[in-house]
């Protein structure tokens, strides 16, 4: 390689403790940041990425970022996202045209889990092999063999290899299948030599029938749903003009938090089947701070014992966090994100069997149309019982923040 032009640095290390702890998920006592000095150019929003690599395809710079938490055991959601710029300094855009320096923060996945062994799939670099086929280095935990031994809590994270295929100008390990699970053809690392992978897209999730619907007709629930728990305060929740009006509460179903909030249920279909929601969580679309307000759906199995998927703002960023918790273990929250949130946005959660697993799947959107597609959470212990939640949930504090929801399902 050559240079071309003077050096510019454009990112710099935190100096001091951040304000959001990303291994317990909470914020820490005090608020603190580094002041960036004033020829550095921030290129993503603070509170979102880190093990950050570039690298330059045709015309343009493509940015990946690492998300979430990266090393949470069996629960770890960790992955990996990108954006583009004609430049280095970009300003860097999703596949969407969401900037990676909004409120709404961008990121397209490159990959997440995918329903195997393997989790916390993140901190990545990219390279070419001798024939020109891309590949990416990175981190991962075996959700079978997830801590060293004789050292509970601490993550093993062996490295892992994969070939990296590019649809219509984006990054897909593996065009879309994600983490390999299965011997896999080498790169091409001599001379002359030919790579051999060649790229299977991953078939996309059909819907069927449609099972229910409920538009949120009239003045009152219908009969399908009841409460966990009803909010003590009648007058913050309601059916209005077509959508289920649910104010946030101060409240969380995360782990042991009290107190546990209210939470909307009818049962679900006991066939494989998917579940959305059009929603619209009326925090400022930028910044701070309205933490861990949210809103979206549940697939709900018990109070320890859910995925959940919602609009949830943290610090100055907003995103669409997917969230499993199990009842037992040395770790029971683990978390990972789908794509940005909108003025609505539209989740979407697919429940499917394979073998004797269930497996779970999120998708968000901001127009209903065009679909970004998340990872996939293995949960063995909703019970037979499985409910479909709405939860208005998370704030610190009260305060005026609602959920309004446009509800639907379909099976197949």
């Amino acid at each position: 390689m050559t240079t071309t032009g003077s050096a510019k640095q454009i990112t710099e290390g935190a100096r001091v403790e951040p304000a959001y702890d990303p291994v317990q998920l909470r914020t820490r006592p005090k608020s603190l940041r580094a002041a960036a000095p004033a020829e550095s150019t921030a290129v993503t929003i603070p509170n979102r990425y880190e093990g950050s690599n570039v690298v330059r395809r045709g015309g343009w710079y493509y940015y990946f970022g690492s998300a979430t938490n990266c090393c949470n055991g069996p629960l770890t959601g960790y992955g990996v996202f990108a954006g583009r710029s004609r430049s280095p300094l970009g300003p860097f855009v999703d596949r969407e045209g969401n900037s990676l320096l909004a409120g709404r923060v961008g990121g397209t996945p490159v990959i997440s889990m995918n329903g195997n062994r393997w989790v916390g799939t993140g901190h990545n670099s990219v390279f070419r092999d001798r024939d020109g086929q891309w590949w990416t280095a990175y981190h991962a935990v075996d959700k079978n063999d997830p801590y060293f031994k004789g050292e509970p809590g601490f993550t093993k994270r062996p490295a892992l290899l994969d070939p990296v295929t590019w649809v219509d100008g984006w990054p897909s390990v593996r065009a879309g299948r994600w983490a390999s699970d299965e011997r896999m053809p080498a790169p091409a690392a001599q001379p002359e030599e030919r790579s051999r992978y060649r790229a299977q897209a991953v078939p996309p999730h059909r819907l069927g029938r449609l099972l229910f619907s409920d538009g949120f007709a009239g003045n009152s629930l219908g009969s399908a749903w009841s409460w966990q728990r009803p909010p003590e305060d009648p007058t913050s929740y309601g059916v209005e003009n077509g959508r289920f009006r649910f104010d946030v509460q101060a409240a969380d179903l995360y782990v042991d938090d009290v107190p546990e909030p209210s939470v909307l249920l009818r049962r679900a279909p006991r066939r494989d089947f998917g579940v959305q929601t059009k929603l619209s969580l009326d925090v400022p679309a930028e910044g701070c701070c309205f933490n861990f307000a949210q809103g979206g759906l549940v697939l709900y199995g018990s109070d320890d014992s859910f995925v959940k998927l919602t609009h949830t703002s943290i610090y100055e960023t907003r995103q669409t966090e997917w969230a499993k918790e199990v009842p037992t273990g040395l770790t029971r929250y683990g978390n990972t994100v789908v794509g940005p949130p909108g003025d609505d946005t539209w989740l979407r959660i697919v429940k499917e069997t394979r073998g004797q697993g269930s497996f779970f799947t999120a998708y968000t959107s901001q127009d209903g149309r065009r679909w970004v597609r998340g990872g996939t959470w293995e949960h063995n212990q909703l019970g037979r019982d499985l409910q479909i939640g709405l939860v208005s949930m998370g704030a610190d504090n009260p305060m005026d923040v609602t959920s309004r929801f446009d509800t639907s399902g379909s099976g197949r």
